[in-house]
């Protein structure tokens, strides 16, 4: 059985270490959840190599029966350890069912798009957030009578806003100006859904919602929407690279838990 939890905390490890190194190999990005991948693969080889070896390497000669304080140590870092792996199982599959396992209905009601900003570049909306206007585009294709709200605002390295951005992007690519709403005032996720929910209400626009963003993000923009009010919010997501998903899905549990804790939303 040692052997298995032994064996099953490597795998583990590896595959934190794999998906932390891969965003600064493959894309040059670095952010929180990037580093705490890392510090859990550390963590888990470090454990593993000084499980038995640790008190004899510290105090040699040291009497082992005398080693319980280390005993009682390694088995609350590994349950610290096994509870971490244990939650991020189970908000990974809230993430999953919010970001594709919700789907908007085909029943003829109206919906509004809103599509969640991310960086835009000197030559244009980045990888990530092209992936989500690309997905934008296939659900307003479908839908042509479908008002679309683009929600970001401008950073300080971004040439223009996210929103202004994501409009002329939908626009060179066939979609009428005038279904277009700019909301290019938010910085933030929260701040994404209530700006939005005031030019949503302002227009007179359908209160339901397909939110276009990355598959791990849904869940949280479910949440905000929630705060605002509405009551029938649906996911439509893009792409994301896979060598992405883990670090950023790890980053995205921490804004989870601050939207459920410290902003009032319901994770439900």
């Amino acid at each position: 059985m040692k052997r298995i939890v032994t064996v099953l905390a490597l795998l583990t490890a590896v595959a934190a270490l794999f998906f932390g190194l891969a965003p600064l190999a493959g894309y040059r990005i670095f952010h929180l959840g990037v580093l705490l991948l890392l510090l859990y693969g550390v963590g888990v080889v470090l454990l593993l190599v000084f499980w038995d070896a640790f008190p004899d390497m510290m105090f040699p000669g040291y009497p082992k029966e005398q080693h319980r304080w280390w005993r009682i140590t390694r088995g609350i870092l590994a349950g610290c350890l096994a509870l971490t792996v244990a939650g991020g199982c189970v908000l990974s599959a809230l993430m999953l069912r919010a970001g594709r396992m919700n789907p908007p209905p085909e029943d003829g009601t109206p919906a509004t798009v809103v599509v969640l900003g991310c960086l835009v570049k000197e030559n244009g909306p980045s990888l990530m957030l092209r992936y989500r206007l690309e997905a934008a585009l296939d659900y307003l294709r479908l839908h042509p009578e479908a008002p679309v709200v683009v929600s970001g605002g401008q950073g300080k390295p971004e040439p223009m806003s996210e929103a202004r951005a994501m409009a002329e992007y939908l626009m060179a690519n066939g979609i009428d100006e005038t279904r277009i709403y700019l909301e290019d005032r938010s910085t933030n996720t929260q701040q994404n859904l209530a700006y939005s929910a005031e030019i949503i209400l302002q227009e007179g626009l359908p209160e339901r919602l397909v939110i276009v963003t990355d598959g791990y993000h849904q869940l949280r923009g479910r949440i905000y929407a929630g705060t605002q009010g509405f009551t029938q919010v649906y996911g439509w997501s893009g792409k994301t690279p896979w060598g992405l998903l883990p670090s950023y899905g790890v980053r995205e549990m921490l804004a989870i838990g601050q939207a459920v804790v410290l902003k009032g939303g319901r994770i439900w």
